[in-house]
């Protein structure tokens, strides 16, 4: 299993993602296997596009011939992307190993009935992958090795994160933006980053209370804390709505975009608002005396999710989970800070 400079990858996604099943972190260890049988080989893909299409990015340039019939989306929310595109991949990698079809309740209308083969990660499976003789793989969000980027390109013409982006750290605009100019329709990415990006500009605009307040968003697994910086996607949807991410935790400068946090240094998840998540331990959260004891937990203003769809909702921040997630977690939002 690659590691995380800190934590374990596994840990890193399951634990700041916020899993469904707490039983699938006893299954660390497991060799990945396939999930649901697809119903057929090929993606349902919508027309159009403009051919030969080029994208490129951080290992290179690659080149898609035809419109791609068969598509296995590997990356972190590529899925999402695809499908907002009318894409259905034939297969999916589930990061989260919360539902059979592959993807969240936002976006699991757009599979039409349609039901991809899913691949269990974050590891990949080459194999399995070959099995669905795909002619596109995308894996625009991922860990960024390279070796792992050049045994997917013997398959199949396949995407890579944009050059100069950490590990994990490909923004929803690059991502849904270079997964439509592999499908020869890159004004339609732009389209539905515009769309999403005026879906947060209003969400801002009618919180104007948001402006300015600091934010903390944190995670808690295996007896410990953690908070993201700047370059992850939760902050960015953070900042989106008008917040501005803790210094003080921006100056513990971890390697990539997450900081261990020690108990005994748990006031650092002090801000105006601290947003935590845990697995399946929202409860144990709420009742955790050492949490508890910082001054946004005492004013009220500590916000511990425990909804795990919305937990991976707002982890995944995709142009399809965006409207989800603000339906759901800004009125918790305002609550929080009311």
């Amino acid at each position: 299993m690659a590691t995380h400079p800190l934590i374990s990858r596994r840990g890193l996604f399951f634990g700041a993602a916020g899993v469904a099943a707490a039983g699938l972190l006893a299954a660390c260890g497991d060799t990945d296997e396939a999930g649901t049988p697809a119903t057929g080989g090929s993606s349902a893909a919508a027309g159009g596009g403009s051919f030969p299409a080029t994208v490129t990015h951080q290992f290179g340039t690659t080149a898609v011939e035809q419109a791609p019939k068969t598509v296995v989306s590997l990356g972190w929310a590529d899925a999402d992307a695809l499908l907002a595109l009318g894409v259905v991949p034939a297969g999916i990698l589930d990061w989260f190993q919360a539902w059979p079809v592959g993807v969240g309740p936002w976006a699991q209308d757009r599979l039409g009935g349609a039901k991809p083969t899913v691949l269990k990660g974050p590891e990949i499976n080459f194999e399995q992958v070959a099995t669905l003789r795909p002619d596109l793989v995308t894996f625009t969000k991922s860990d960024n090795v390279k070796a792992t980027w050049e045994q997917l390109e013997k398959l199949a013409p396949t995407l890579s994160g944009p050059a100069g982006t950490q590990p994990y750290g490909t923004t929803l605009k690059d991502q849904t933006i270079m997964i439509a100019e592999a499908l020869g329709r890159k004004s339609e990415g732009e389209a539905l980053v515009a769309a999403n990006d005026k879906a947060l500009a209003d969400a801002a605009a009618n919180n104007p209370g948001f402006a300015g307040k600091s934010v903390v968003v944190a995670a808690a697994f295996n007896g410990q804390y953690g908070a993201y910086t700047r370059g992850d996607g939760r902050v960015q949807f953070m900042e989106a709505l008008g917040f501005k991410n803790s210094q003080k935790i921006e100056d513990l400068k971890p390697a990539n975009f997450y900081a261990e946090v020690s108990k005994e240094r748990v006031g650092l998840l002090d801000a105006d608002l601290t947003v935590i998540f845990g697995i399946g331990a929202g409860a144990e959260l709420k009742k955790d005396a050492v949490l508890n004891s910082i001054p946004s937990a005492k004013a009220g203003r500590l916000l511990v999710i425990d909804d795990a769809d919305l937990v991976n909702a707002f982890s995944t921040n995709s142009v399809l989970s965006t409207p989800y997630t603000l339906e759901k977690f800004v009125p918790m939002v305002t609550d929080a800070l009311a």
